[in-house]
């Protein structure tokens, strides 16, 4: 601002500011060359100060003139330059109107960064190039068994939602994904290289069989299942029990075991961190406290072919009146019906039981005593405790292996039936006789073969042998005057010979693996020290640690293991050079080898009992640190 009239501004500090009033005053500041002319009045002063200023400017602006240099101060005039690099500045461009962005109609004004569908246009390109790409994917992962559109819907349907929570990355929303299990397993030898010498071994002989790993995978795997139980819903909590998982979500509820509708949940125990399994009775209302007591009989069985019972309550959590029972879980287990009459009954078959691919639908025999006496096994078990199974029932006997049984369901019926419950001597007879239903049934493989029972003993005698005949017949007859489960066990005494020996040829297969892993598991502890040891940044203040002194042979020694090259300058990846290192350094043996440093400058001969010495010794001086 000019200074109020009849005074003068002589201070270099704070000069006044001073704009063009037209703009062919600027214009002729300088000419076609960039080189400043002399200024032109484009108005008469109206004050003194302003000619000074005007007069200030002109100097300035000459290049032959030097002025000493102003201080900055908030009131200092607007720099502009008379020298461009485009000559002349048009008249037009003083005056040109502000420069509006794109779409700057469409933002409000009393939002600071603009309307948000300004980024449509930009994030749209993005959009429709990422939907295509998952387009082009579909089918890709079908031999996986998922679903093109099991990843959480369409993608542009979920990833540019309106502030929705892709299911796909929100892990705790809906059923966990069945992603295909990675084992990184070795493939099974080949044919031309399985003929090896007796000192020969194939990377096969240092793990457990693939099948065995397999099956171990999947049992794990299905333990970790987790679903929302918003969703489904389920509580989130059940008395002492959270993150409960269905099991039956494919089946429907039936009414004929029961009387009651009855559904199945996987859980977690908050007490002991372990999972159950909870058989949830819809729909019941528990009019006698009594009936609790009868679990307490069943909790003292423990046996091998039974489903332990841990305790049974009432609960509200599902909205009606529900009866719970809670018992051991198993994962991947199917019930005798599935097996054996499910839609993949086969297949299943041949997977679990262990059946050979034939054309012929009947059961072996060999797995029919072995389902016979497992089961007696049991009955004799619940008979001795003087209780009733009274659930001899394909769908509520469990495979949960190779040829493996378990009844099912222990205890249900009879707290269901407390009041009305009848002799247990004749509760017995009835499971006698309903073994003998099951084992027709499954000779038969006919859920309806105990409605013409003649026709189905004329199919046994042409399919089994008369031993078999017999017993079904035993089983089905009736008892004069009382049938014991110690009968059955002495008319199945050479067959219970074979199974024991079946057993025993099992548990040396599974012993023999186990062995075969607890070697890995000390070298995972080997590998575990040379992690904490090797490399370690600083160590008791000094920097220098593991390249010095014992930790230095420990470094050479893990080069001599992994870091191996060949004549090329390849790297070696010799499974079995790792594996035969390890153990004997594991074992400590006094066999000598001979440690190069990376520059091949010195080299070292130590033995796997000094190496291992140097391994203990680096560890006890980290443990003590503690």
């Amino acid at each position: 601002m000019a200074p109020p009239s009849g005074s003068t501004s002589t201070d270099e500090s704070t000069p006044s500011a001073w704009t063009p009033k037209t703009s062919s005053s600027i214009a002729k500041a300088t000419n076609n060359n960039g080189a400043p002319t002399k200024l032109t009045k484009a108005a008469p002063a109206a004050t003194s100060s302003s000619m000074d200023s005007a007069s200030m400017r002109a100097k300035v602006a000459s290049s032959t003139t030097t002025l000493p240099k102003a201080k900055l101060h908030v009131n200092s005039p607007i720099f502009k330059p008379s020298n461009l690099s485009s000559g002349s500045v048009k008249a037009e461009s003083i005056n040109a109107p502000e420069f509006v962005p794109k779409h700057s109609h469409e933002s409000s004004a009393g939002n600071m960064y603009g309307d948000v569908r300004l980024m449509q246009p930009f994030a749209a390109p993005m959009q429709a190039n990422m939907v295509n790409s998952m387009n082009n994917l579909q089918g890709n992962f079908s031999q996986f068994g998922i679903n093109d559109m099991s990843m959480g819907g369409s993608m542009q349907s979920t990833y540019y939602g309106d502030g929705a929570v892709n299911n796909y990355y929100y892990q705790g929303s809906g059923a966990m994904m069945h992603q295909p299990l990675q084992y990184h397993l070795y493939n099974t030898p080949l044919p031309h290289v399985s003929n090896l010498l007796p000192h020969q071994k194939t990377i096969h002989g240092f793990f457990i069989s693939d099948t065995l790993r397999e099956e171990l995978h999947r049992k794990n795997e299905m333990v970790l299942q987790t679903v929302n139980a918003q969703d489904y819903g389920l509580p989130e909590e059940l008395h002492e029990y959270h993150s409960l998982y269905p099991l039956d979500m494919t089946q429907e509820k039936s009414t004929e075991v029961f009387g009651y509708q009855s559904s199945v949940y996987k859980c977690m125990c908050s007490v002991d961190g372990k999972t159950y399994a909870l058989r949830r009775i819809e729909g019941f209302r528990l009019t006698n406290e009594l009936a609790m007591q009868t679990i307490e009989g069943w909790r003292r069985i423990k046996h091998a072919n039974i489903v332990s019972i841990r305790e049974a309550f009432t609960s509200k959590a599902f909205g009606d009146h529900s009866l719970i029972f809670v018992y051991d879980y198993h994962p991947c287990s199917k019930t005798l019906y599935d097996v054996h009459f499910g839609p993949q009954a086969q297949l299943a078959s041949q997977v679990l039981v262990g059946a050979p691919k034939s054309t012929d639908p009947v059961i072996q025999e060999r797995i029919l005593w072995s389902y016979l006496i497992q089961l007696t096994s049991a009955l004799k078990k619940i008979h001795s405790a003087g209780l009733a199974a009274r659930l001899i029932d394909p769908t509520k006997i469990l495979v949960t292996g190779k040829n493996r049984l378990r009844m099912n369901c222990c205890g249900i019926m009879d707290m269901i039936t407390f009041d009305t419950a009848p002799n247990i001597g004749h509760l017995q007879q009835d499971d006698i006789l309903n073994l003998g239903q099951l084992m027709m049934t499954l000779a038969c493989k006919s859920l309806t073969a105990t409605h013409n029972i003649s026709k189905s003993i004329d199919y046994i005698a042409q399919h089994y042998t008369q031993d078999m005949k017999n017993m079904i017949l035993f089983l089905m007859s009736q008892p004069v005057p009382m049938k014991t489960v110690d009968q059955i066990i002495s008319m199945l005494g050479p067959r219970i010979l074979q199974e024991i020996n079946d057993v025993q040829n099992a548990n040396d297969v599974l012993e023999s693996d186990l062995g075969r892993e607890l070697e890995n598991g000390r070298l995972a502890r080997l590998l575990m020290k040379f992690g904490f040891i090797n490399e370690r940044p600083e160590f008791d203040m000094d920097p220098a640690w593991s390249e010095t002194g014992d930790r230095y042979i420990i470094k050479l020694f893990r080069d001599y293991v992994f870091h191996q090259v060949d004549e090329a300058g390849l790297p070696v990846l010799d499974v079995a050079h790792v594996l035969t290192c390890l153990n004997k350094l594991d074992a400590g043996v006094d066999e000598k080898i001979v440690l190069m440093s990376r520059d091949e400058l010195s080299c070292l001969i130590v033995s796997y009992r000094e190496i291992k010495a140097c391994i203990e010794s680096a560890f006890r001086d980290l443990s003590k640190s503690k």
